[in-house]
């Protein structure tokens, strides 16, 4: 194997913690600092999973009781986003299938953002409005192409103001169901995923600004071995592991480092 060395990258999000073995090549530093946060940077680049940034996120900021929102919209809501589309210059009445999805997408998207500053506007003082959304127009299981819609994820004092002020908009109608107990909502994230179309340069999914976003912490290796759980941890998934190649961990935190709390804000 040419000159290098091996790195872990640790997240901890909520009540999960994840780990990555990389290598790094060239000669190990002396003084790490430098190279380590440099090579840690390129490492975070070449991260490109959507779904687990997306787990992480869920996974630090929401807890068991707070909603997922399925926001639709009626054949009125639907009309008025194209007939908006229609006035900022697009032309949805000489699209094909796909640019007609795009236009779509693109009008929901604003109509959803436009209900998020209202949603904002109408909470009490003190309380902070948290949320992650998608949208999409497709069927996850199936691929085939559904009436545009969104999916949210928002605080367990949220869902009153969403459903009225959904409704008092005219976009159509609103479901949800609450957040399991679960201590990993990476497969809320997967499900997510699935459910939005490949568009080149489009966000997966979008999020409010002050979400906490969890940090990796950067280490060298000790021995090119497997990745071990830490103790007192429970495994959900790991990676097969081939000498010389990354491998990934994923498991719920043991008890004392878990960090998932009840919390009042919106």
């Amino acid at each position: 194997m040419a000159e290098g060395y091996w790195m872990i990258r640790t997240y901890e999000a909520g009540n999960v913690g994840e780990k990555t073995k990389y290598w790094v090549p060239g000669a190990r530093p002396s003084r790490s600092e430098r190279k380590l946060r440099s090579e840690a940077k390129k490492q975070e680049q070449n991260e490109h999973s959507a779904t687990k940034r997306m787990a992480r996120i869920i996974n630090e900021n929401y807890v068991p009781g707070d909603w997922l929102l399925g926001l639709d919209y009626s054949e009125e809501g639907l009309a008025r986003i194209v007939a908006w589309a229609r006035e900022k210059g697009m032309d949805p009445d000489h699209a094909d299938e796909t640019e007609l999805l795009d236009i779509q997408r693109v009008a929901a998207e604003h109509a959803l953002r436009n209900c998020l500053r209202r949603v904002k506007r109408d909470l009490p003082d003190g309380l902070e409005l948290r949320v992650l959304a998608i949208t999409s127009d497709m069927d996850g299981k199936t691929g085939e192409v559904v009436r545009v819609h969104h999916h949210l994820v928002v605080p367990k004092d949220c869902r009153e103001a969403f459903v009225r002020k959904w409704q008092e908009l005219g976009w159509g109608s609103v479901d949800w169901e609450p957040l399991s107990s679960q201590d990993d909502y990476t497969p809320i994230a997967e499900y997510f995923a699935d459910q939005v179309r490949k568009v080149p340069d489009a966000k997966k999914y979008i999020t409010t600004r002050n979400m906490v976003r969890p940090v990796p912490k950067d280490r060298a290796a000790l021995t090119a071995g497997e990745l071990r759980v830490p103790a007192g941890a429970k495994l959900l998934h790991r990676s097969e592991f081939k000498p010389g190649r990354p491998q990934y961990i994923r498991y719920v935190l043991p008890e004392g480092k878990k960090r998932r709390a009840e919390r009042k804000n919106c």
